[in-house]
């Protein structure tokens, strides 16, 4: 009967380490994507002058003003200049920039990203994402 029991308490101890190496889950809500605001060069100009107002210090080339303190970061911020932020599903890039860092699994993996959507509108997100786009080479196809 002791041996059942010792059994049974690694077999407790070993799920518990299993659950506690699970990554955090990514629960992103619905979100309703306004599709023709994304091509739209007005918004695009619109989020380009918030890029470079609020997201240059972080996600700019150092050309651009990046900040040399962004590259210590862990993880370090996007580089919106690259292919693959072109096909990302920009109800994403709304919500990640509208929650930025207080959504799992960012905040347990040390994200310093802001949280956006207290200080700006969701038309001016839906301009960053609309850039961001653009930016990575989307707008050019």
């Amino acid at each position: 009967m002791r041996n059942c029991f010792g059994y049974l308490l690694i077999l407790i101890s070993f799920q518990g380490l299993v659950a506690c190496q699970q990554e955090p889950q990514t629960i992103m809500p619905a979100i309703s994507v306004p599709f023709r605001s994304l091509s739209d060069q007005t918004q695009i100009q619109a989020g380009a002058a918030l890029f470079w107002r609020h997201c240059r210090e972080c996600h700019g080339s150092l050309s651009e003003g990046r900040n040399p303190r962004a590259t210590r970061f862990n993880p370090p911020p996007p580089d919106f200049f690259e292919q693959k932020y072109s096909s990302v599903d920009p109800a994403y890039l709304f919500w990640r920039i509208k929650e930025g860092q207080r959504i799992e699994p960012f905040r347990s993996r040390g994200s310093v990203m802001p949280a956006w959507g207290p200080y700006l509108t969701e038309k001016e997100i839906w301009s960053l994402v609309a850039f961001l786009r653009q930016r990575a080479g989307f707008g050019a196809q």
